[in-house]
């Protein structure tokens, strides 16, 4: 199937998810430091991830892509739109990072950046909503940094790590239409 690019980016390209690199997307959901951000408590096979994230029919309404590192030329995470509703013209947005070493270098954010500009120019979203646990400093920050506005708290939300944890909820509205 091989590498298909969906978006260029400056240091990192958007793919479509690649059935080859499945092993890495299980290894990176399996790592206990990855995976208490993203709300798996038990650890996921390659069936199910099989199953799950290559489903037999299009999805138009939750769709995730690789983040390919260029200098590295290698997959280091994930980021996609989910929960999209046409008629209201609203999305969700999630990303993680799965290779650990490339934590805390604006990598996420360019992805965000470049999911966002996508949401909004090319799918004409008016609005994407974003979450994030109390205890992820890194994604909270990089939503301020983007402009989203928190728009709620939950309340022990998540259980992470033996501990109900609150989650934040962000919004950001494109303002050109």
């Amino acid at each position: 199937m091989g590498n298909i690019i969906f978006l260029k980016g400056e240091n990192i390209d958007l793919l479509v998810k690649n059935k080859e690199h499945v092993e890495i997307y299980v290894k990176w959901i399996n790592d206990p430091r990855v995976g208490k951000f993203l709300s798996i408590y038990l650890p996921e096979t390659i069936e199910v991830i099989k199953k799950d994230w290559f489903p037999e029919y299009r999805d138009e309404k939750n769709t995730w892509f690789e983040i390919w590192h260029k200098e590295d030329r290698k997959p280091i995470g994930m980021v996609g739109l989910f929960k999209i509703i046409a008629p209201y013209r609203r999305g969700e947005i999630g990303i993680f990072i799965g290779e650990i070493d490339y934590w805390g270098k604006g990598i996420g954010t360019e992805a965000v950046k470049m999911i966002l500009d996508y949401a909004f120019n090319v799918l004409n979203l008016h609005k994407i909503v974003a979450e994030a646990s109390v205890t992820n400093s890194r994604s909270i920050a990089m939503f301020n940094k983007l402009g989203f506005i928190e728009e709620g708290h939950l309340k022990d939300h998540e259980f992470i790590n033996g501990d109900w944890v609150d989650n934040k909820v962000f919004g950001l509205i494109n303002k050109k239409n």
